[in-house]
């Protein structure tokens, strides 16, 4: 089978997704084309692509993988029927395939022969043997691809077969590679690992349409297998698998978990390894290289937004690497106007639009902290850091004038603004009040000897800074007017810290329909606005103001002080963007007109990178001291229940949390008023995460008030019998666990003698007494659990169980929904109704939570052992 056929895909078939043709777009057709060049050559190839943000290039992704997979050819060759033995159960049939017991070879005279080479073949007939109907049958060899391994349990041959195959995906496969449907087989010898959210690969497995053939129409999952693969090895499979075959598309989470399924030599040999999403490529920086370097491989491919600084390190190591980019230069050149109009597309041309369109604007705010006064305390601090002053009090007196500048810096509000907040209680517990700062430095500068009168300069800067600025700030007044000026424009407002938003909510200046605010680490790059606004020179992973392209205008606020680490950011940024042109081939080295520094630009460089230093050492001294945190952890653990703890984080009022592996934090957004349960991996710098006051609680706000609810009678009865089915099922396997004294391992292996693939950590995230897993997610594994266990009620009753477990799920989500609304309800100093679940939901919101802002969090290396009742909740050094 030809792979050119790939380069022919979208101009033989229509691609649809949720009945919006996306196939006739050119730049989709170019990116298409691209990712099936790496088909197309022997060598091994490493890629990137870089696209507008549209789903458009994830689903040409998944399809390209799969159509790529099929065309390197399926299950018919010699090779593939050496490896099945004698007695071994196959699958045999055009139609209708029925099970066999494999019996060897004959001759064309129907006997017996044994011996094979490839210049002397005697072997005519494959045969295949039915016991029960006491008969046998002869496949010619013109037939052998129709033969395939069975990886089923069932050991019957009883001639009643699978469920009938869809005739149409051999159909549709002949008519896209060019062969006789005769010739395509059942099973493909190949796979592609993918790294993606599992939410993103089921809408579009479930999503995409494609047409051919004058109107005929297919699915994704009547074309290929696929399976989703948990970290702990736990297999989802999609879709129908009659022959239990190896999956053509293995989706995973994690890049760690996809290493695993690209080395393992059983099933499919694997030709290819993909990731989807920044956060994905950015999260693995260190596992990455060994999979994009692995020849094994026939190709490697990170897929991300234009916006993403993910692949940035890899495109700059890896010099052979081809590169899809959509850099303005590219998208003039090779992107037309939708020649199908409908939402998909639509979204994809604003996308394109905000590219082409993009400008990033500043506006230079006068007043604020000048460049002087910002230079000066930077200046001073680096002598500080550079001193042998007491370490304990140089530290203090380094982190704290540090955040102050910032502040100053920073800030959109008056600092009596914040200072009434913090008086009145209306932020996260923790943020401190500037004036409060102040004095602090003062005491430290009172006992810094040789070095108090550098001490006592920095402090009265920053204290006349506040000052200036506690009735009036500058950045504010800039930010309302822009706000006054745009009232019909849709805008997204970007501040450093989680806190900036609740003190510009409560104004009612800001709390407007059209504009959202968002924290840098927070920054949702899929959404699309008519302007961003950034109140001052600050990034993240998430956001830089230089690839974002969630709206053609970005508008930078800067104080004098700002500007210059701005000016030499977006040289950095163009000059990663004329080297992504370069390889494009859209324009050549010489000609990108390099700006040479000034006297002056190379002087302020030179000050800059020994404010680099600076900026490393405060946050090293500000980072969590992992060592020291991890034995005092360890030295809690004698004779008390233990549990792993998998990361460390700190908030900003000091206190620090010990997370635990299968923990899911309560987060709160602030902006959008929402709150969400978030794995302990993809917690953020500025999140705000909400708990329950009690000291010996340690499970997460959605839990306590589940509990809580459940307890009062507040369920229907349906939701109650749930609850009590989703809490019965894991303690019936608990018990059978203990009764037979079972590690966590021997439960797995006895489950996946019964057909499971659960591995000894899925086991161990179900029963652990934190564990917030409601049940398992596809009925068969229930089975084979009732099938070990071999308890009455999950034997006779499998359905209402796991639809228990739907029910439950559903009623968690709408407890989060409850704790966001009152949140934000108590906030704006709203009540709910009274009688009302919500306002049981609001008592224990306003009475027995607290909402902590993350200053820093750290996954450990290794794990360590800490008491159960000191995890997931925040506990003072």
């Amino acid at each position: 089978m030809s792979e050119q056929a790939l380069f022919r895909l979208l101009d033989k078939c229509d691609i649809y997704f949720e009945d919006s043709l996306i196939s006739k777009e050119y730049i989709v057709k170019k990116y298409a084309d691209f990712l099936a060049s790496s088909f197309s050559g022997e060598d091994h190839t490493v890629s990137v692509a870089l696209h507008t943000g549209s789903i458009c290039f994830d689903i040409v992704s998944f399809i390209i993988a799969a159509i790529g997979c099929l065309s390197m050819g399926g299950s018919y060759s010699d090779e593939a029927i050496e490896t099945i033995e004698k007695g071994d159960i196959v699958l045999y049939g055009e139609h209708k395939q029925e099970r066999y017991i494999w019996a060897g070879f004959v001759d064309k005279d129907y006997k017996p022969t044994l011996i094979y080479s490839e210049t002397s073949d005697n072997r005519y007939y494959a045969v295949l043997e039915q016991p029960t109907k006491a008969g046998r049958t002869y496949a010619p060899r013109t037939k052998w691809h129709l033969i395939t391994p069975y990886n089923g349990n069932s050991q019957t041959t009883d001639g009643r077969g699978l469920r009938k195959r869809d005739s149409s995906r051999n159909d549709f496969i002949s008519y896209v590679l060019d062969t006789s449907p005769e010739a395509v087989s059942s099973i493909t010898d190949f796979s592609t690992v993918v790294v993606t959210e599992r939410s993103t690969f089921e809408r579009i497995s479930k999503g995409v349409r494609i047409v051919y053939n004058e109107g005929k129409s297919i699915g994704l999952l009547d074309i290929v297998t696929a399976s989703y693969y948990t970290s702990s090895g736990e297999e989802y499979q999609y879709g129908t698998n009659p022959a239990k075959s190896d999956p053509v598309l293995k989706i995973t989470g994690k890049v760690a978990t996809a290493r695993d399924l690209v080395l393992d030599k059983r099933g499919n040999k694997t030709i290819g390894f993909i990731v989807i999403g920044s956060d994905h490529i950015s999260n693995a920086r260190t596992e990455l290289p060994d999979l994009l370097d692995r020849k094994s491989l026939r190709f490697s491919h990170l897929v991300a937004g234009i916006d993403s600084d993910s692949t940035e390190g890899i495109i700059e190591t890896h010099k052979n690497t081809a590169v899809f980019a959509c850099t303005k230069e590219f998208l003039l050149q090779n992107s037309l106007p939708p020649q199908i109009k409908n939402v998909l597309t639509a979204e994809l041309d604003r996308q394109v639009e905000h590219i082409i369109n993009n400008n990033v604007a500043t506006v230079i705010i006068d007043g604020g902290c000048s460049r002087d006064d910002f230079w000066n305390v930077k200046t001073a601090l680096d002598i500080i850091r550079k001193s042998d002053w007491n370490a304990e009090s140089k530290d203090t007196f380094l982190i704290t004038a540090y955040s102050l500048l910032n502040l100053f810096t920073t800030a959109t509000f008056p600092m009596q603004a914040l200072e009434r907040a913090i008086e009145n209680g209306e932020l996260a517990a923790g943020i401190c009040s500037p004036h409060a700062r102040i004095s602090k430095l003062w005491d430290l500068a009172d006992d810094a000897g040789t070095i108090a009168e550098q001490c006592a300069y920095i402090t009265n800067i920053l204290e006349r800074l506040y000052q200036e600025a506690f009735s009036v700030c500058h950045k504010y007044d800039a930010l309302k007017q822009r706000m006054l000026t745009s009232a019909e424009r849709n805008i997204v407002v970007v501040v450093p810290k989680a806190y900036y938003i609740n003190i510009l909510l409560a104004d009612g200046a800001f709390n407007l329909k059209n504009v959202t605010f968002s924290t840098t680490n927070r920054f949702d790059n899929s959404e699309q606005y008519d302007e961003v606004i950034v109140t001052g020179n600050y990034y993240s992973k998430r956001f830089n103001p230089f690839k974002c392209r969630a709206a053609a205008d970005i508008t930078v606020l800067l104080y004098e002080c700002e500007l210059r680490e701005f000016e030499r950011e977006k040289r950095r940024s163009d000059n990663f963007e004329h080297k992504l042109n370069t390889k494009l081939g859209i324009v050549k080295d010489h000609t990108f007109d390099y700006v040479e520094d000034s006297v002056e630009d190379t002087v302020i460089s030179k000050d800059m990178n020994s404010f680099f230093d600076l900026d490393q050492y405060i946050h090293g001294i500000s980072s969590i001291d992992l060592k020291t945190l991890t034995e005092k952890a360890s030295g809690f653990a004698d004779s008390i229940p233990t549990t792993e703890v998998y990361a460390v984080g700190r908030f900003v009022n000091g206190e620090q949390i010990f997370f635990s592996k299968y923990y899911n934090a309560v987060v709160f957004n602030t902006g959008k008023g929402t709150v969400t349960e978030i794995d302990v991996k993809n917690l953020a710098v500025g999140d705000m995460l909400v708990f329950v006051k009690r000291d010996d609680y340690t499970r997460n706000m959605v839990d306590y008030i589940y509990e809580n609810l459940q307890s009062l009678g507040r369920f229907s009865k349906e939701v109650s019998v749930a609850s009590e089915k989703a809490w019965y099922w894991k303690e019936a396997l608990r018990e059978y666990k203990n009764n037979h004294n079972l590690s966590y391992s021997d439960v797995a292996k006895q489950l996946q003698k019964l057909g499971s693939s659960l591995r000894e950590a899925t086991i161990r995230q179900w029963l652990i007494r934190e564990s917030h897993t409601v049940g398992p997610r596809e009925k068969k594994t229930l089975e084979q659990i009732a099938d070990l266990i071999q308890d009455e009620f999950l034997l006779t009753d499998i359905h209402g169980y796991f639809e228990s477990f739907r029910i439950v799920r559903h009623k968690r989500k709408e407890i989060l929904d409850l704790i966001g609304r009152s949140i934000t309800d108590n906030l704006n100093g709203h009540k709910p109704p009274k009688g009302s679940i919500l306002e049981m939901v609001h008592s224990n919101v306003e009475n027995l939570s607290e909402t902590l802002e993350l200053e820093s969090v750290a996954i450990l290396e290794n794990s360590v052992l800490v008491p159960i009742n000191v995890i997931n909740k925040p506990f003072a050094e």
